[in-house]
């Protein structure tokens, strides 16, 4: 196949007008807006009892009332146009799934201030102080006195603490007491440390914090605790993590897929059971669509006014963005711009449908776009240049995300039919992602042993200019899916969602993200008879032995396994509720996008889609491994500790013990090196962790899926846990996804690729992360990215199945930090995602920077 080569083109720069956009784009504050929320107040009051009984006619209707009224504008420059909100970087609340609710109650307290931070995401002091900022009087008294009380026991947040307390799963109360409170700051590092862990909560900075915050703790831990229940577990409020169907949206537009709603009603039973419910489904599907036409229509509407006050070439950009909205997304495109235009405005109202923090991944873009690109430059309607800027422009707007976003865009890999379906479309985005330098934008590049080396070599020199692409082995992804109960062609046709996971695109249900539990925790219960160090003498685990009386590494591995057993099967009861509440929150618009929807009458949280799976995530895979590693090297090889003198420290958190802690970090083994003695422990634990999710049923059809990656959260679950054997104090950071820990990987980039490869050869369906930080000098030349492409092809033909890289040394990573006005467009890899530097918190830019720089192999 033939790829155009940019030549001699200067990379990295934009075109004059995505470079105007971006500039605004960087200067842009970050906002919460009501407007969504008062909307679905407005509609959900006005329905009452009625709308229990008909949920997917009340989100229709919600949204179409939203739709309606919301804000609309086209910005200077734009080509494409559609927002979710009034502000460019503003985020529509989901007030009716309450997760974030109980964050604005504590913004709107009179204890308040400016120090406070989001207690989600990672985001940095300064990005939360634009959104407490962000909330004029008029917006405090309309959430305080309209809104907010009318939600009160009736989100879904609420719905599902209901439920998990009547099933045993939440206690109801933080499980922090006073006597473990005191444990806490003992084994914590003294009071300021604990202090620091406890202002998480609340997502202040201890450093910055007053009198006044620190009242607002106590409502801080009980927020904390209903995401973290017995802080062994994360459950997030999310319903996203799917790839919606662009593709069909492509295909029928939403009046067709309005028309094949009507023939499904018509065709309808009234006999038949759950007549009533597809009713409701269909009906709605119905209402939705016809306000997204609706929707559209008022931006061609806009676009018109607008054009009659321009001149020259703006007016005709106007006039031809009122033609697009007028076309797409009501009916099928028939140009590149026009399908660009289609997926844009489909984003935007799925992100309206849903609210805050909505994680509905793109997919396959190139393989959405190559037919109306190659069909346009083949007519003459478009250059190869006017394809880059409107990605360019794409991009700019897919960034616009107050925490995850869509984040990854998949290019490259097999088709369908299993032949290579890279094309030029796939070269485009990836200039064009280097021309805005990433803005926080990931896109996930497919390999397959058919991929063209040259595609893997392209994608490796955008990391000359910005960091942001990640690599897949579409080779162990296709097995995998596979091996879940994929199709084969539906496997192959994979979309990377959220951080690092693969689902069938358009048709999958699987909710990749958001239910997890923590490994580290579940060693930490191995070795305390089933109890937290913070949670005191509450057993939360299972009921396992007095660990000073182990005698050889089995019991160790033996406590270790029950425990993780336990933990999953805890976190799968509790997700299952989760899931079940979510079934009373429908979403029909998503729904009629997606595969299987349609042609069954049920929403997707009905189990409509195609395909359904659960998930349960872990990260930290290199701390625990290096932990039970040092136990049988410290313990049961060298003899030089006892196991209860062992458990004496780690309870200590080494206080007196100091020499032991450096031996246990300095001389045992450690994972990333290429050592059987710790590899084939982690493989060990990574077999025991998938076996336990994979035996799982999931309610809406499937089963779970493993994964293994982080969400920005190895400095949440570090905090929450004490220390570890290998020498990790209690409250630091544990290792990110199924990369070793940072500063332990010593001997090289093929040592570290070996031992991640040995250790991931287990079925993780849903993913796991490998997170590296290269030096710049490695991408300087020709000759060292031919190096680097051939080190990742023998990574993935070991069973590699992901690797990601930050192309920057940590000297600039510290100058970032302190002058962040040098970097506003510093795109880094957090973990699976991408974000850009100056956003996130400084725990986690302290964490990226303390990964190992490597040089070589």
């Amino acid at each position: 196949m033939d790829y155009v080569e940019t030549g001699e083109k200067v990379r990295g720069v934009p075109s004059g007008r995505t470079e105007r956009m971006k500039e605004r784009f960087i200067a842009s504050p970050f906002k919460l807006d009501i407007e969504r929320a008062r909307y679905y107040t407005s509609v959900w009051k006005s329905m009452g009892s009625v709308g229990s009984k008909e949920p997917c006619r009340r989100a229709a209707l919600a949204l179409q009332e939203t739709l309606r009224n919301m804000t609309v504008g086209i910005g200077e420059d734009e080509q494409l146009v559609g927002m979710k909100a009034a502000d460019t970087l503003a985020e529509p609340v989901g007030v009716e799934r309450g997760s974030f609710n109980g964050a604005i109650k504590l913004f709107l307290s009179p204890f308040a201030d400016e120090n406070m931070a989001l207690p989600i995401g990672g985001i940095s002091q300064e990005r939360s102080r634009e959104v407490i900022g962000s909330a004029t009087p008029a917006v405090r008294r309309e959430l305080k006195k309209d809104i907010l009380p009318f939600w009160r026991g009736k989100t879904f947040h609420d719905r599902k603490i209901r439920e998990l307390t009547l099933e045993g799963l939440y206690g109801g109360q933080p499980v922090i007491g006073p006597v473990s409170l005191y444990r806490m700051i003992r084994g914590l590092g003294g009071p300021k440390n604990a202090l620091r862990v406890l202002s998480k909560n609340v997502g202040g900075n201890i450093s910055s914090m007053n009198k006044r915050s620190l009242l607002l703790l106590p409502q801080g831990l009980r927020l904390a605790y209903e995401i973290l229940p017995d802080l062994s577990y994360i459950l997030l409020d999310m319903q996203g993590h799917i790839v919606p169907g662009y593709s069909r949206v492509l295909q029928l537009g939403f009046r067709g897929i309005s028309e094949w709603a009507a023939r499904e009603l018509a065709e309808l039973d009234r006999s038949a059971e759950g007549y009533e419910r597809r009713k409701d489904f269909l009906a709605s599907v119905r209402i939705a669509a016809k306000a997204v036409c609706d929707f559209s229509r008022r931006y061609a509407e806009l676009a018109e006014e607008m054009a009659a006050a321009a001149e020259g070439e703006r007016k005709t950009e106007l006039l031809a963005i009122a033609e697009r909205c007028r076309r797409v997304p009501a009916e099928p495109p028939r140009t590149f711009m026009e399908a660009v235009q289609s997926i844009w405005m489909t984003q935007v109202v799925l992100a309206v449908s849903y609210g805050l923090d909505n994680v509905f991944t793109p997919g396959r873009m190139d393989q959405y776009l190559h037919p109306y690109y190659e069909a346009d430059m083949e007519a003459g309607r478009v250059t190869r240049e006017q394809a880059v800027e409107a990605v360019e422009e794409l991009l700019i707007k897919v960034a616009g995300n107050l925490i995850f976003g869509p984040n990854n865009i998949t290019v490259g890999g097999l088709g369908r039919d299993g032949e290579d379906a890279t094309c030029e479309v796939s070269f485009i985005f990836l200039e064009a992602l280097e021309n805005v330098r990433g803005l926080g934008d990931g896109l996930a590049v497919r390999i397959s042993h058919e991929t063209h080396r040259k595609f893997l070599l392209r994608a490796l020199e955008t990391h000359r200019i910005t960091a942001g692409v990640a690599f897949y082995n579409d080779d162990i992804v296709v097995r995998d899916l596979v091996e879940e109960g994929y199709a084969e062609e539906d496997a192959r046709d994979y979309s990377i969602v959220g951080c690092v996971e693969p689902t069938s695109t358009g048709n999958d249900n699987s909710y990749t993200a958001g239910n997890a539990i923590m490994l580290v925790g579940a060693l930490e219960m191995a070795l305390n008879r089933g109890r937290k160090l913070l949670t005191g003498s509450r057993r939360v685990g299972a009921r396992t032995r007095d660990p000073r009386r182990f005698r050889t590494f089995e019991d160790v591995k033996d406590a270790f396994e029950k425990q993780v057993s336990h933990v999953v099967d805890v976190c799968v009861r509790m997700t299952e509720v989760k899931d079940r509440v979510f079934a009373e929150f429908p979403t029909p618009l998503l729904s009629a996008t997606v595969e299987g929807c349609l042609e069954t009458g049920l929403d997707l949280t009905w189990g409509g889609a195609r395909y359904n799976h659960g998930h349960v995530n872990a990260q930290a895979l290199a701390t625990v491994a290096d932990s039970l590693a040092a136990i049988r090297w410290a313990v049961f090889e060298e003899r030089m500790v006892s196991m209860r003198e062992m458990i004496k420290a780690l309870r200590r958190d080494f206080v007196g013990c100091e020499s032991l802690r450096q031996e246990l970090s300095r001389k045992a083994p450690k994972f990333g090196n290429d050592d059987p003695r710790v590899d084939d422990i982690a493989r060990w634990v990574s077999e025991v962790f998938t076996r336990e999710v994979r035996k799982h049923a999931c309610w809406r059809g499937g089963h779970y899926r493993p994964s293994m990656f982080s969400s920005g959260t190895q400095d949440l679950e570090g905090a929450l846990c004490g220390a570890t054997p290998d020498g990790r104090r209690a409250g630091e950071v544990v290792a990110n996804g199924i990369s070793p820990t940072n500063g332990m990987e010593r001997t090289g980039t093929t040592a570290v690729f070996h031992s991640v490869a040995a250790a991931g050869k287990t079925f993780m369906s849903d993913g796991s992360a490998l997170n590296m930080n290269l030096s710049p000098a490695m991408l300087l030349s020709r000759e060292s990215v031919e190096k680097l492409a051939s080190l990742v092809e023998a990574y993935f033909v070991m069973g590699g199945r992901h690797v990601q890289f930050n192309p920057l040394d940590a000297e600039t990573l510290r100058d970032a930090q302190e002058h962040p006005e040098k970097y506003p467009d510093l795109t880094v890899k957090v973990t699976g995602y991408s974000a850009r530097f100056v956003d996130l918190s400084r725990v986690l830019q302290d964490d990226i920077i303390a990964r190992t720089e490597f040089e070589g192999v």
